[in-house]
């Protein structure tokens, strides 16, 4: 899609180019009913420009992209749910705002595309898999790494301030996996991150809203899950289920490596329990209490 062919190119594009851009991935609405003339007046640029970005992009002018536009807007205003916030009872506010959650899962669905299919190799193939976010995201990234290392992937989750970074990715390579979670454009660390990891060689994935956030237009493949909301209450419905279908979709494509650390958790946990119960039978609580 038009989306993830911008993403692709976008660091190599010439300032006009970007400006068509940014324009199209922040004004779809307006972008995909505007002329090649119309397009080129608003953003003070030669029609022709209009027409070399739209080849750029591998189409073969700007009437094939403008049509692939247009047919992404419809789908998704077909598909657009408002949810009723003035609803008279809790109860139906909750199932109304449920109902704006599945509506975003849809979203989420629509919008994959091709960019997906290297995820899961990628995940297989890496010696160390870093999992960053900020804010509400950090804790995101947690759950992320932890789902990926109950797989047996070896997943890390850390913070994206500089200098837990820096001392966290001071060696990272080309063997290695950023991926980043994004929510808001305000997670600049976590751009920066996959930035610094991008240039060291390193593979990486950005789970974002949004296409234009900056950690999603730093990474080499950004993978979109809309939160849309009518309140000031940011989604990560999308993000969230992201990370639940990654997990997944590696334990079905790769069941004898998720089979086998899951026998290993079971093994240590067994152990663990075993530990416990010798423990226990051994203390003497009122003892021990009075050492203390």
């Amino acid at each position: 899609m038009f989306r993830e062919k911008i993403q692709e190119k976008y660091d190599d594009l010439t300032p006009s180019f970007r400006k068509l851009a940014d324009f199209m991935l922040q004004n779809q609405l307006d972008a995909a009913f505007m002329t090649a003339t119309e397009l080129a007046n608003r953003l003070d640029v030669d029609a022709a420009t209009v027409v070399r970005f739209a080849q750029e992009l591998g189409y073969t002018g700007f009437r094939e992209l403008s049509k692939e536009i247009q047919e992404i807007v419809r789908s998704e205003l077909k598909a657009s749910y408002a949810a009723d916030l003035g609803a008279a009872e809790d109860l139906q506010l909750f199932r109304s705002l449920l109902g704006n959650e599945k509506h975003n899962l849809e979203l989420a669905q629509d919008r994959l595309s091709e960019q997906v299919n290297s995820l899961l190799p990628a995940l297989l193939d890496a010696d160390q898999i870093w999992v960053v976010g900020q804010g509400l995201c950090a804790h995101l990234a947690g759950l992320c790494a932890s789902a990926l290392r109950q797989v047996g992937l070896p997943a890390v989750a850390i913070a994206p301030d500089p200098l837990e970074a820096a001392a966290n990715l001071k060696e990272i390579g080309a063997g290695d996996l950023v991926i980043g979670i994004s929510l808001t454009g305000l997670d600049l660390d976590t751009a920066n991150v996959v930035r610094f990891a991008q240039q060291r060689g390193a593979t990486t994935f950005v789970f974002g809203s949004s296409s234009v956030a900056a950690a999603a237009l730093e990474a080499e493949t950004a993978i979109i899950c809309p939160g849309p909301t009518q309140t000031d209450v940011p989604s990560f419905t999308g993000l969230a289920a992201m990370i639940v279908v990654m997990v997944a979709a590696f334990a079905a494509r790769y069941p004898e490596e998720a089979g086998t650390m899951t026998e290993a958790v079971r093994q240590s946990y067994q152990e663990l329990l075993q530990m416990q119960v010798e423990s226990a039978s051994d203390l003497d609580v009122a003892d021990l209490w009075r050492q203390f």
